[in-house]
């Protein structure tokens, strides 16, 4: 995942990582600490990996609505990446759900047909359940129309 000029901070790679503990938090748990490891470090890192992370999106074939979510996480971090973010809890869960997705070996492999992203699913789906007024707001203020199907509304 990291090219060698590119790098994660260790607790962030640990947590993303399958074998980070033996215990497996919820989902929302999951998704609050990872959002705590982020550093502006991290965000750097993933502006860097931002065309590895397209191209992974890009791939995506067998879920639609999945790769519609993921480009509106990376819209949006783009964005918050030009201009700042207004609210950082939400681009450091953003953050952390895209580079969760990126990272492909985490707690089900990207590699395990028919299930690989299911993980990575429920990842995104929390940060957008969590954050959609605060997307919503975000495509308003940049006139943009809400991809009612992306959010799954």
């Amino acid at each position: 995942m990291n090219p060698p000029s590119i790098q994660i901070p260790e607790a962030l790679n640990q947590h993303l990582s399958a074998n980070a503990s033996d215990d497996l938090p919820s989902t929302a748990s999951y998704v609050d600490r990872g959002a705590e490891l982020i550093t502006p470090e991290a965000i750097r890192a993933l502006m860097q990996l931002r065309p590895q992370l397209q191209a992974k999106i890009d791939a995506i074939n067998d879920s639609e609505l999945l790769r519609q979510r993921l480009e509106l996480l990376a819209t949006y971090f783009d964005d918050t990446c030009d201009a700042g973010p207004t609210d950082p809890q939400l681009q450091h869960e953003v953050a952390f759900a895209l580079l969760y997705f990126l990272k492909g070996f985490d707690r089900i492999p990207d590699t395990v047909p028919e299930i690989g992203l299911l993980d990575d699913a429920m990842i995104v789906q929390t940060v957008l359940q969590r954050h959609s007024t605060g997307l919503q707001a975000h495509w308003l203020r940049n006139r943009r129309v809400w991809p009612a199907a992306a959010a799954g509304q």
